[in-house]
């Protein structure tokens, strides 16, 4: 399976952006913490506007950043694929909270968003897209299984997808056991066919052996960091070779190659 990076964003504290990204994963700066900056997705109507939760701001932020450079029609006629663990886990703890009230209460809003397409759902009311939109959670394979998806998906008739990848640390309510999370997103605009924004090619191969799930020095298990080395290779305009574990048997390996 063959595709084409054309636009790439990264959104976490203290990198907000493609070109902040960038210096980090060339080791050219340290990485310095900062809270990420307030963000309204202003594409919205002002009543979905103040329905967005810290999650679904997380993932639109990284799909507005990575087609920042793209025609409005254009937006509308992608593919999406928006990918989490772990889902609104602030929207669950709250439900969850509620129904063990002596008079449980959920609000429609709540429930409304703590479905795990919602972020796609206001993406694609915001930016007038009628194309397929779909949302996936794969564990500690994440990252592997978004990528097979989204290239799957891309064909003559279906040229471009947007990929966002997102999570945050996971509410203690839901969880007792925290394991190290830290806020982090990334985006990419996939092609079938090469085009003058392209950065870069991959092509995916599946490998018949398993691959070491590990967790990232800076984002800990957030799983949608596991895309950090082929980052690095994409910000050096480096070719690369990575793998990235599919399941508790096979491995995918990503062939990139700059453009």
């Amino acid at each position: 399976m063959i595709a084409y990076i054309d636009s790439v964003s990264v959104q976490a504290p203290g990198m907000e952006g493609w070109e902040p990204a960038c210096a980090v994963l060339r080791g050219e700066q340290p990485y310095e913490f900062a809270p990420l900056s307030k963000y309204a997705p202003a594409f919205l109507p002002a009543n979905e506007r103040r329905r967005t939760t810290d999650t679904i701001k997380l993932a639109l932020r990284t799909a507005e950043a990575c087609t920042a450079d793209y025609a409005d029609d254009a937006i509308a006629a992608m593919l999406t694929l928006f990918a989490s663990v772990d889902g609104d886990t602030a929207i669950s703890a709250q439900m969850t909270t509620a129904i063990l009230e002596d008079e449980p209460m959920i609000s429609p809003i709540q429930f409304h968003n703590s479905v795990h397409n919602a972020p796609a759902g206001y993406w694609m009311i915001g930016k007038g897209n009628r194309q397929a939109a779909s949302a996936i959670s794969a564990g500690d394979y994440q990252l592997a299984n978004s990528l097979l998806e989204g290239l799957s998906q891309l064909d003559a008739n279906h040229p471009q997808l947007l990929l966002v990848a997102y999570d945050l640390p996971i509410d203690p309510v839901i969880e007792t056991f925290q394991p190290k999370i830290e806020p982090f997103a990334f985006g990419m605009v996939l092609s079938a066919q090469p085009s003058p924004r392209c950065l870069a090619k991959i092509q995916l191969s599946l490998v018949q052996q398993p691959s070491e799930v590990t967790s990232h020095p800076l984002f800990g298990d957030n799983r949608a960091a596991q895309i950090w080395p082929l980052l690095a290779s994409l910000a050096r305009h480096q070719n690369g070779l990575h793998l990235l574990p599919l399941s508790n048997s096979q491995s995918l390996q990503i062939t990139l190659e700059k453009r």
